[in-house]
């Protein structure tokens, strides 16, 4: 009987930490209400009105940094409960407020709880579980935050038929995720699951070690390293998403909206990446990420070949699945190395550069090329070099190991 009880709330658990993630994504589900609003709002300029998705982005980027000093003073499930709460709130305020100057600080601090939640979301996968269940979970965890996202949006689709303001009650999806993580998550530095991962992580290093691996502990140069990483494959990718429009038109393709289905089903695709990351990782470890970032890369590249819209789309399921597990490789290994002090705010500048990738997108891809195709084509080449390099430093460490134990 207990052992059931344990184990229906290991399930709430995971769900609570699944669920989070979909919080990280959720500010862009109402792009639907701008058309709406630039009509009530029509002393405001178009350009501002599409604030009410960047100036979320803005502050998550920031809060990000400032949830690993959060945790710090009050504690991990704290922190997720507060940001919690400031997004539950936040979120819902453009439901019945007529004055866009509300509605748009209403969007920063959004931002603000969504930057102080978001890094736990990894690390706190991490302290709770560990070795092959970790690595899963981590996999699933981008599967999950595609999937909701797609759910919110269709939902606040739905509402904008009663008017722009209803489509903000979707928000209102937070409210059971922070439910599970005040009645169900427990806080770990009180329970004793930091006390418990560092001991995992203590076990994992001496198994490492027996096999002739070598693994530094909190290690400010694989954080900055991976950080870097994050922030150049988020620039690639979204380039892909930005140019592949005006690439399917300029070259004759097929219509911008072919273009958008091609990226739906890069999407998809990504889901069943993210529940395969932890078996795949099982298989081939730390050589997942030169594997990701090459078939990545040749994927990208062969789009700008290409003319068919259909082998587009088969590229697409190609570069979709391989493409979500090199995200969650790099999040797993932050989780491996880190000690369960360090986590959040490691995990932290990790997904300030993948927030930054994401936002320098655009001025990136016309660095990357003149033309969308030869964007995309050199976006597909900066893959396949990261991923050369990354192959380079594995075998090197690997080589140097071998000789340590010779």
């Amino acid at each position: 009987m207990t052992t059931s009880k344990s184990s229906f709330r290991n399930i709430l658990i995971i769900i609570a930490l699944l669920s989070l993630n979909i919080v990280e994504q959720a500010a862009s589900v109402i792009t639907g209400t701008i058309p709406g609003m630039s009509k009530d709002f029509s002393n405001v300029s178009l350009v501002n009105i599409e604030l009410i998705t960047t100036v979320v982005s803005v502050f998550v980027t920031v809060f990000v940094l400032v949830s690993g000093f959060v945790v710090r003073k009050i504690g991990q499930k704290q922190t997720a409960v507060l940001g919690l709460v400031i997004a539950s709130v936040s979120s819902v305020i453009p439901a019945f407020s007529t004055n866009f100057t509300v509605i748009l600080v209403s969007r920063a601090v959004l931002g603000i709880g969504i930057g102080l939640a978001n890094p736990l979301a990894i690390s706190l996968i991490g302290v709770f579980f560990f070795g092959d269940e970790r690595a899963k979970l981590m996999g699933w965890r981008s599967a999950i935050a595609g999937i909701g996202t797609s759910l919110m949006t269709y939902f606040a689709g739905q509402l904008l038929n009663i008017n722009w303001h209803a489509a903000y009650w979707v928000y209102l999806l937070f409210i059971p995720t922070l439910l599970l993580f005040i009645f169900f998550v427990p806080d770990p530095e009180k329970n004793g699951a930091v006390e418990l991962q560092e001991e995992e992580q203590q076990k994992e290093l001496a198994t490492a070690q027996g096999k002739g691996v070598s693994v530094q502990k909190d290690s400010k140069l694989l954080v900055t390293t991976l950080a870097i990483l994050t922030f150049l494959i988020l620039i690639a990718i979204m380039v892909l998403a930005i140019k592949l429009p005006t690439y399917f038109v300029e070259e004759k393709i097929g219509t911008a909206t072919q273009a958008s289905n091609a990226w739906s089903i890069y999407n998809f695709a990504s889901v069943a990446g993210g529940i395969l990351f932890g078996y795949c990782y099982k298989i081939m470890h730390k050589y997942i990420l030169p594997m990701g970032l090459v078939l990545s890369g040749l994927g990208m590249t062969l789009i700008s070949m290409v003319k068919t819209v259909d082998l587009i789309y088969i590229l697409c399921v190609m570069m979709g699945i391989v493409g979500a597990m090199i995200i969650p490789y790099i999040f797993n290994r932050i989780s491996e190395t880190s000690s369960p002090k360090k986590a959040p705010l490691y995990t932290s500048i990790a997904l300030v550069g993948s927030n930054l990738g994401a936002f320098i997108s655009p001025y990136a891809g016309e660095i990357l090329g003149e033309s969308s195709k030869t964007a995309i084509l050199n976006a597909g080449f900066l893959m396949v070099i990261l991923a050369i390099i990354s192959l380079i430093v594995i075998l090197k460490i690997n080589s140097n190991q071998k000789q340590l134990l010779s």
